[in-house]
């Protein structure tokens, strides 16, 4: 294979599981660490941990579940 073929090829897998967990509500922590340190250079950053934790607490709501 290719140098090229073999790049592309890592940089549809790597857009497809982004896409795919931002589809089922799995926000990616790389792009949360990169936009925090352009945005917030001064604020601390999450661990994978705590940010998974995080978004997982705001998809079900804030008393743990949807009323509806």
């Amino acid at each position: 294979m290719s140098f090229n073929l073999l790049q592309r090829i890592k940089n549809t897998w790597k857009t497809t599981r982004l896409a795919i967990g931002l589809i089922v509500g799995i926000p990616d922590y790389q792009n949360y660490v990169t936009r925090q340190r352009k945005h917030n250079p001064n604020a601390p950053v999450m661990t994978e941990l705590q940010f998974r934790d995080y978004c997982s607490k705001r998809r079900s709501g804030s008393s743990g579940g949807r009323c509806c």
